[in-house]
């Protein structure tokens, strides 16, 4: 790997190898057969979907997270 990265949304070399990984991809697996797999989807939520979803927080968790963590950071600054 070279010295000349550019840090932060990723490097050349990073991008250059994810390419060539994902051109390496449809080659083996063909574009078609991938779209076509969309034709098969469905609406409905799998066994393994609903069960992350149940875990997932919902927008009233997030607004209490967000809460508390201000409170901590106004605490940690008084210090």
């Amino acid at each position: 790997m070279g010295s000349n990265k550019i840090q932060g949304e990723g490097d050349y070399e990073s991008a250059k190898r994810f390419d060539k990984d994902q051109q390496k991809f449809v080659k083996e697996h063909g574009g078609d057969k991938i779209r076509g797999d969309a034709e098969e989807a469905s609406d409905e939520s799998t066994p393994a979907e609903r069960e992350g979803r149940s875990h997932a927080k919902d927008g009233e968790e997030d607004r209490r997270d967000a809460e508390l963590m201000d409170k901590l950071v106004k605490k940690d600054r008084q210090r």
